[in-house]
């Protein structure tokens, strides 16, 4: 018999041996601890002899990012003096469109970036809205609790009965702002500092909803897994979680730290498909594992991560799992705080979607104890 949604649920707890994790920050000082070189496409790919050592080889990227904070190649200094200076120009002039110009850009940027390294884009269905269109998610089996997002952005539960949902919409803003004196005493690449203010803003806000979505969604059908070390054993157990309801698992979201369980067993290695482009794995791809492709947010900058040390989600297609309905895409406008008696400029940034998870049955959940 079907265990009903809104029964209590057991919790699977499985007990090992906490093995060493294998310490593969291999690098010294600010140095990253692994070996690249350009294929003919020109991206870069890490160079390894096996794959354990290609594991080992993004353990330590991950550490690196954890411990010191992933380095992007640095401009010179002109560069950078260039970019200020042009940054000091729209700032001062009092025409309005350089610096719109800039903000453009720069919500450009982050859009991309959402979709690149935002977990989000890869766990739900996108479903784009064309203005004065409508939103709704197909839903397959409709003996169901979905969880939505509404207006004032609050998780809300669903009892669904019919075969369409319609889920609300809501805004993700933020306002970025320069000071003047910011600009008067500062150096270095502001703009960098800003762009990463509006990440914080934008993709994180995005995937904690996203992630609260799931925490709910999890304890609807499927058990949690609570463990001490992650393991073959404890893969397969959150798996069969999602494949036992005849949704295949596709996606695995690990936080930096599982990263270390899974390099330090031999069954894993030898289950493992591996990713050598240097530029998929600082989005955080991390692989497969029979078939389920493995994502983190470990690579980000330690105020873009999401996910808490020990916490592991395996979910099925996003088509299976929800949608993330787009109304309006990132948007930009320039604005100052002068008339407000305070001396800075920046942008107001928004964007309009729905969020809603309406399978519970194609999620589940791990959760390391300490």
């Amino acid at each position: 018999m079907e265990q009903s949604p809104y029964a209590g649920n057991k919790q699977i707890v499985i007990a090992g041996t906490d093995v060493p994790a294998v310490d593969a920050l291999r690098g010294q000082g600010g140095e990253l601890a692994f070996s690249q070189s350009k294929n003919s496409d020109g991206f870069r790919e890490i160079n390894a002899s096996t794959k354990k050592d290609m594991m080992a080889q993004i353990g330590a990227i991950i550490r690196q990012a954890n411990t010191h904070g992933l380095k992007k190649a640095e401009a010179d200094a002109r560069d950078q003096q260039e970019r200020h200076a042009k940054l000091k120009a729209a700032f001062d002039s009092k025409d309005i469109k350089p610096f719109q110009v800039l903000g453009e850009v720069m919500s450009d940027e982050i859009w991309e970036t959402l979709g690149r390294e935002g977990f989000t884009n890869k766990i739900l269905a996108i479903q784009n809205i064309a203005k004065g269109g409508t939103g709704r998610v197909r839903v397959r089996r409709k003996d169901i609790l979905a969880y939505q997002v509404t207006t004032d952005v609050k998780i809300q539960e669903q009892r669904i009965r019919q075969m369409w949902v319609y889920p609300p919409e809501f805004y993700i803003n933020c306002y970025i702002l320069i000071e003047d004196k910011e600009i008067e005493q500062s150096s270095a690449d502001i703009l960098d500092e800003k762009f990463q203010d509006g990440l914080e803003a934008q993709l994180v806000r995005e995937d904690k909803i996203t992630k609260a979505l799931l925490d709910r969604s999890t304890t609807l059908f499927n058990d949690q897994v609570f463990y001490t070390t992650f393991n073959p054993t404890v893969f397969t157990t959150i798996r069969t979680e999602v494949n036992r309801w005849g949704t295949p698992a596709a996606t695995m979201l690990l936080a930096w730290d599982v990263w270390d369980d899974i390099i330090a067993d031999p069954d894993f290695v030898a289950w493992w498909d591996p990713v050598t482009k240097h530029e998929l794995v600082l989005e955080g791809h991390l692989g497969r594992l029979l078939g389920v492709e493995l994502h983190t947010d470990g690579l980000r900058y330690p105020t873009l991560q999401v996910l808490q040390p020990g916490e592991v989600y395996i979910t099925g297609s996003p088509i299976t799992v929800g949608s993330k309905t787009i109304r309006k895409e990132l948007d930009s406008r320039a604005i100052d705080t002068y008339n407000q008696g305070r001396a800075a400029r920046g942008w107001f940034m928004q964007q309009i979607q729905g969020q809603i998870v309406v399978n519970g049955r194609a999620t589940a959940k791990g959760i390391r104890l300490s």
